[in-house]
């Protein structure tokens, strides 16, 4: 800017340059990179929020299908229990920031099990209607018949979901050690 203030003979140009436009410069570019900071930062922590929530949702998936696989298995003796299902709090258990995120560390990648951009819908028919299907048969009684034609459709539903909140996890944990996280 002092070149530019000195090759310039007019005082009243060299002045509005060096006095106005050069600090509004250097504001408008320390504006841009904090927000650019921050943006990032966000980004990171939302990532790291959708790994802990999608932990959660994994163990209570993984737990349901030991709880089936138990009560399948002629040697236990034990009544099987109910699914867990606290972590589900419908259709916003995926807040729109961390899905946000999942849209964007899953965009160009292969999917596993379900579509990684479909997870609130296939977590809902999961949580809304295998585990009650799973609960009207434990209630009832009819445990060994009825749970073994469930466990069919159950299973393979239920991989799929854990594939994709596995691969959905581990790209938001890629995410997170990022210097410029998407």
């Amino acid at each position: 800017m002092i070149i530019l203030c000195t090759e310039t003979n007019d005082t009243w140009l060299s002045g509005f340059i060096q006095y106005f436009f050069a600090p509004f410069i250097v504001a408008a570019v320390s504006y841009y990179l904090f927000g650019l900071r921050d943006e990032y930062k966000k980004r990171k922590n939302f990532s790291k929020l959708g790994v802990e929530l999608l932990s959660t949702i994994i163990e209570e998936v993984e737990t349901g299908r030991n709880i089936i696989r138990n009560t399948l298995d002629p040697s236990n003796n034990k009544y099987p229990g109910n699914l867990p299902n606290k972590s589900w709090s419908g259709i916003n258990t995926i807040h729109d920031e961390i899905l946000l995120r999942i849209f964007a560390v899953s965009e160009n990648t292969p999917e596993q099990g379900f579509p990684a951009k479909q997870i609130r819908t296939h977590l809902k028919n999961y949580f809304e209607h295998m585990i009650p299907k799973w609960e009207t048969i434990h209630t009832s009684g009819k445990i060994p018949s009825e749970a073994a034609k469930l466990w069919a459709s159950y299973d393979g539903i239920a991989t799929q979901v854990l594939q994709m909140l596995v691969h959905v996890r581990s790209l938001l944990e890629q995410n997170t050690k990022r210097l410029f996280p998407k």
